[in-house]
């Protein structure tokens, strides 16, 4: 009975021997490092120097990391939104002329437009002179001679050629074109001659009471205004006198023009 209990008995008297021993070194460290920490309180950061740089170092490192990518990345996503941004603008720009101009030429209406609406694709100098290509031809329905109209429905001009997909348009300006027409109140009867870039001129005689800012009318609807007088050239040796006409619309501004069916 006592063997069994001898080895057990042994055991804590070896735990007891090494208790004061461990306790001793303790207090031999507590006591070193406060002895140090009131003396030289210089040494903790020297000795710890070292480990704090390398945390700071990684630290640093980490965050610049992070902060590089974050920073690529909202970079990314600025350039991309201002790209959008530029896209959706000249998109707005584009629909709002073309708003402004479709208004202009066929004004506030609701009702479908009596005629071919078509944009023009090139004028003078592209063009050839007091001519637009405009891009609708035959397949769209547009034939030869038809009449073409422009801002509020002024004509300005007739079909002279077409092709599958497109039409040139010959404007009534053009050097020697002879159009029928009316002017002033009295509808005096004239013949509008192209002096080209838009212009006209014809004559009247001398007691038909012409004046200047009188409306130049050609048939159709009772009469359509084109322009008005803007001079009148007077040769005392001539019974009539020649008469400047400018049009309402500048054929070569025009962007959409209306062809008659």
């Amino acid at each position: 009975m006592n063997k069994q209990f001898y080895p057990r008995a042994n055991r804590n008297r070896l735990l007891s021997g090494r208790t004061p021993l461990v306790l001793v070194v303790l207090v031999v460290l507590v006591g070193v490092a406060y002895a140090v920490r009131m003396f030289a309180p210089g040494t903790f950061a020297f000795v710890g120097t070292p480990a704090w740089k390398a945390g700071t170092s990684l630290t640093a490192s980490v965050s610049h990391a992070f902060t590089f990518t974050s920073g690529a990345k909202l970079a990314n996503e600025r350039d991309a939104l201002a790209a959008d941004n530029a896209a959706l603008t000249a998109q707005n720009l584009t629909l709002t002329t073309q708003v402004r101009d479709l208004t202009a030429l066929l004004g506030t209406r609701t009702e479908s437009a009596k005629g071919i609406l078509a944009s023009v694709l090139a004028r003078p100098p592209v063009a050839p002179y007091d001519v637009l290509i405009v891009d609708q031809g035959s397949l769209d329905g547009v034939t030869t001679a038809s009449p073409v109209f422009g801002n509020g429905g002024t004509p300005i001009g007739v079909v002279t050629d077409i092709t599958t997909h497109t039409a040139h348009i010959t404007l009534y300006s053009a050097t020697g074109t002879h159009t029928e027409g009316w002017v002033g109140a009295n509808h005096v009867p004239v013949t509008l001659t192209g002096t080209g870039a838009g212009g006209f001129e014809t004559s009247v005689p001398k007691d038909a009471g012409v004046q200047v800012g009188d409306i130049v009318t050609l048939p159709g609807n009772g009469g359509t205004p084109i322009g008005t007088i803007t001079k009148i050239q007077i040769d005392p040796s001539s019974p009539t006198v020649v008469l400047d006409m400018r049009p309402y619309t500048n054929p070569f501004s025009l962007t959409w023009v209306t062809i008659a069916r």
